[in-house]
């Protein structure tokens, strides 16, 4: 677990990204690069470009960059159907313009994806189902069905944290035809201008029919319902199989994986059962399940993938040594998109964060909730599950209240010494550190413990929190 406090280097990394941008813009808006690809210079370009050797993969080069910036990539489309032919120049420009789309996409994943996530709040749902909806199909019909600008998908699709391989094939495949038709229509518009007029004629003829009839396609697709599918992401929830949620696998795990709290990392890499029990959680609605299920569904999510995260990085000292560099944190570990889970791609922190924590009322997730340090609560040998949960939640609190050496009073001196998680998240326990010192006494014994904390009038002290790893040692 975090706090709520979103990185600063998120901020500063998104503005780096639009600084660059921006940057760019105005520096080929200022050195004339712009300019160069106004219709009435381009058969200048034209001409001097033809001369050139090595200009074919010089071409491809520059359109790669001008896409991965941001530029505008329409005029070099049509310069690479004029300069190479109807052919060669739908070869140079889709290669071209899918390098510029990977650039573009991997740019805003880099630069400006946690720091959006953290601006837009709860409304960062809407990014979430973009990314969600981001599978082949969806994303290879943003591509055939011009709806959305192409750069403007290639940052989106970055930001919203669509997976690189779905879309990378479904931009390679999908901006083809499009881009064969513009270097086609540039090509016979070249040759009308050098001469074969009549022939010219024909080929714009073709041409243009083949323009109109692209620009029938969103039409189209409306009609055959594509465009409400590919737009999934801005008007409706994206919509996962019905499934109900088998932790029997993940209870299993728990009892043989884990003792005192402390987790076997080593035998989880190595349990088949692990990979295949996430890949269930993938599969589930979680929309479609009760109020209960529902919690323990994402407490279930959070506990695994916080393992998972520990074995994909081979860490195996604190779970904050993840993404450090010379000793510096360069990215949050639970800003990390590593969970999958009823069909999204989210962080630790986002199902934590902008789904338990906003949309169940309730405190005692915070001792369910383990990331892998000694200083957690301890992770249960159990599954949680929604007929139990309550039951569950109430006997994980008391466990983790009587560990002396994170939580204890002392009424002698009417001093609370407690974990920083409950200082951390007093906003969750009605506001202030009396609000946590009304809930520890629900779970108090009779008495003067249980009589200071009720009646709020305590010093707090914070005990100090080991980030060290959760790690069970060896026998």
């Amino acid at each position: 677990m975090t706090t709520r406090n979103r990185p600063a280097s998120a901020l500063l990394r998104l503005g780096l990204f639009i600084a660059l941008l921006a940057g760019v813009w105005l520096a080929a808006r200022h050195l004339g690069v712009l300019a160069q690809f106004e219709p009435e210079r381009l058969a200048d370009l034209v001409r001097s470009a033809r001369a050139v050797s090595w200009a074919p993969a010089a071409f491809v080069v520059i359109y790669a960059v001008v896409a991965t910036l941001g530029l505008p990539g329409t005029p070099l489309t049509l310069a690479g159907g004029a300069l190479f032919g109807a052919v060669w120049g739908t070869g140079l420009n889709w290669m071209g313009a899918t390098l510029g789309a990977t650039g573009a996409f991997f740019l805003a994943r880099t630069l400006g994806a946690g720091a959006v996530r953290s601006l837009l709040g709860k409304h960062a749902k809407a990014l979430d189902r973009f990314g969600d909806s981001g599978s082949f199909l969806a994303m290879l019909r943003l591509r055939l069905i011009p709806v959305v600008p192409f750069n403007a998908l290639n940052f989106g699709a970055g930001l919203a944290g669509v997976k690189p391989a779905v879309y990378i094939a479904s931009t390679a495949i999908g901006i083809l035809p499009g881009t064969a038709v513009y270097t086609y229509f540039a090509d016979a518009l070249l040759s009308g201008v050098e001469g074969a007029r009549q022939e010219a004629f024909v080929r714009v003829a073709i041409a243009g029919a083949l323009l109109i009839a692209l620009s029938f396609v969103p039409w189209l697709a409306r009609k055959l319902g594509w465009i409400s599918a590919a737009l999934l992401l801005a008007v409706s929830p994206t919509v996962a199989p019905a499934q109900t949620p088998d932790h029997g696998p993940w209870d299993a795990m728990l009892k043989v994986h884990v003792s005192d709290g402390l987790v076997d990392y080593d035998a989880f890499g190595r349990d088949a059962r692990f990979p295949a029990y996430l890949r269930s959680l993938d599969a589930v609605n979680p929309a479609a399940l009760s109020e209960a299920d529902r919690l323990a569904y994402w407490i279930n999510v959070y506990n695994a993938y916080t393992i998972e995260l520990i074995n994909s990085r081979k860490e195996r000292k604190s779970i904050r040594n993840i993404n450090k560099r010379f000793g510096i944190p360069m990215k949050s570990p639970w800003a990390e998109p590593v969970v999958r889970a009823g069909a999204r791609a989210l962080t630790l922190d986002d199902v934590e964060h902008e789904i338990i924590r906003k949309e169940f009322d309730e405190p005692r997730i915070h001792v369910a909730l383990v990331c892998a340090a000694i200083g957690c609560p301890p992770l249960r040998t159990e599954a949680y599950a929604g007929a139990r949960l309550d039951e569950q939640l109430d006997d994980q609190t008391r466990q983790f209240l009587s560990d002396q050496r994170k939580n204890r009073v002392d009424v002698a001196s009417r001093t609370v010494y407690g974990s920083p998680i409950f200082s951390w998240y007093r906003e969750d326990f009605g506001g202030d550190l009396r609000g946590v010192g009304a809930f520890w006494a629900r779970y108090f014994p009779a008495g003067e413990a249980r009589d200071l904390l009720s009646s709020g009038n305590f010093r707090w002290v914070d005990n100090d929190y080991d980030w060290s790893l959760n790690i069970r040692p060896r026998r």
